[in-house]
């Protein structure tokens, strides 16, 4: 692959709609942050056509209410998809967030990878679909998410969608959704650490993977600073 094009995107500066072309032979990445601002309804399309990638992170670390809505289209042979998000929730925020891919095409590949922590009283949805439609054979698909409830008054929802319409590919999805592990609060209380400290360890250790994505440091301090600073 060829003409690694890459994109920093602050959310506040982008459209409610956007899409993106990745032609044949390239290799796009979209970084999406969102630290403070968000809008109310986002919709991104990208279309990836023969032998091209398409590699995308989201952080989203507001209080703001969203619904986001992702559909990747794996267009022709060899299209790839590799997507990763990562969602601080608290407040009163309500967010959804829906992402597909469409394997149009055989040999096409995608993994999408949302991970989130919901706090206070707001709530968190994960919609995830795997569409395969008939003759894209070979193609291999895999959607991971994962929630952690962190206060009583949160609440989280991932719900996987595989669509499989041909019979030689591969599918696959895993999805979690729990209350924070008092366990590990225990051991690290245990050990001389304030619940507060534990519980921004923890999600330092859950959310800072999100980090191998962007490679501007500063914007990777911030990142940080956000999760320890929200979480108390």
């Amino acid at each position: 692959m060829a003409n690694n094009e890459e994109k920093l995107v602050f959310l506040d500066d982008l459209p409610e709609t956007y899409s993106l072309e990745v032609p044949a032979g390239e290799n796009k990445t979209l970084r999406l942050v969102a630290l403070k601002q968000l809008p109310a309804k986002l919709h991104l399309v990208v279309n990836v056509h023969r032998d091209a990638l398409f590699r995308g992170a989201f952080v989203d670390f507001t209080d703001v209410s969203t619904e986001l809505d992702l559909q990747v289209n794996l267009l022709e042979e060899g299209a790839q998809c590799d997507w990763h998000l990562a969602v601080l929730s608290h407040g009163k925020a309500n967010k959804s967030f829906s992402t597909s891919v469409k394997h149009i095409a055989p040999h096409t590949q995608a993994l999408m990878s949302n991970y989130g922590i919901a706090r206070e009283q707001s709530h968190l949805v994960f919609t995830g679909t795997s569409a395969i439609e008939h003759g894209a054979v070979k193609a291999n698909t895999r959607q991971e998410a994962k929630i952690i409830v962190f206060d009583p008054g949160a609440n989280g929802l991932a719900s996987p969608i595989l669509l499989i319409g041909e019979n030689d590919v591969q599918a696959s999805h895993a999805a979690v959704v729990g209350r924070l592990n008092e366990d590990h609060l225990f051991y690290l209380e245990s050990r001389g650490v304030s619940e507060e400290d534990a519980k921004r360890l923890i999600a330092l250790g859950y959310l800072k993977p999100i980090e191998r994505y962007y490679d501007d440091p500063a914007l990777v301090e911030k990142i940080d600073a956000v999760i320890e600073g929200e979480i108390a």
